[in-house]
């Protein structure tokens, strides 16, 4: 199999900033085919082939000149493992970062089944939680939920705790709001906090993007907020 057919057996092809797992592609674990340096590999090629395509089609754009000076089949062929080269040296040097994208994408969709997993970056929110706050565990094995008080004499900014796309901000009985955003490290955030919008907070719409540490709220400091963060790599 070339490896372009093993590419898109894996890849659907988008632009490089939206990168398409194919929905039909699956991993046999007992094979012992999948380890994070043959997902790394599987990336790497996809950007090596992105790139030679990519020149393939800036060259096209460019004549050849007269029939006399046209490519013969030896100088195309120099030329094809040329762009090779070229890509391969591009990809090392980490210049277009496509790589590290579609890596992470594929972490984050299989790595737990497989055993594989990724160091987690310290939450940057819900909000503050080394003072002023007293924590209470809820829950369930499989999920992490938990409450929290404060005992603080202000209401708190409510922040994301990592970057991901709001999927939903809905308002709830007794001024509860409900934000649920999946995040990019394959982990999902249900945030229910009694509070109000903040000046940095109120024109927030499902599908925004955001950061590690935006504000999405102010929780009440009369009202507990419930975090809980599950798994989304169920999710197609």
């Amino acid at each position: 199999m070339s490896d372009v057919s093993k590419i898109n057996n894996l890849i659907s092809t988008a632009p490089p900033n939206d990168i398409k797992l194919n929905k039909d592609f699956k991993l046999n674990k007992s094979a012992g085919e999948v380890t994070k340096e043959k997902l790394r590999e599987v990336a790497d090629m996809y950007e090596k082939h992105f790139i030679k395509e990519m020149m393939k089609q800036m060259k096209s754009t460019v004549s050849e000149g007269t029939e006399m000076f046209k490519k013969n089949n030896a100088e195309k062929i120099f030329q094809d493992q040329l762009d090779d080269e070229y890509s391969g040296q591009w990809n090392k040097q980490g210049s277009f970062g496509l790589s590290n994208m579609i890596y992470d994408q594929l972490m984050n969709r299989y790595g737990g089944q497989f055993g594989l997993s990724q160091p987690l970056d310290k939450p940057a929110g819900p909000i503050d939680l080394e003072k002023h706050h007293e924590v209470k565990d809820l829950n369930a094995p499989k999920d992490f939920s938990i409450q929290i008080d404060s005992k603080d004499n202000k209401n708190q900014a409510v922040k994301n705790p990592w970057a991901g796309i709001l999927q939903s901000k809905d308002t709830m009985a007794e001024d509860r709001t409900m934000y649920k955003i999946k995040h990019d490290n394959g982990l999902e955030s249900l945030i229910s906090i009694q509070g109000a919008a903040s000046e940095k907070s109120r024109f927030l719409t499902n599908g925004d993007y955001l950061q590690a540490g935006d504000e999405i709220g102010l929780a009440s400091q009369t009202s507990p907020l419930f975090w809980t963060v599950r798994s989304n790599s169920q999710e197609s």
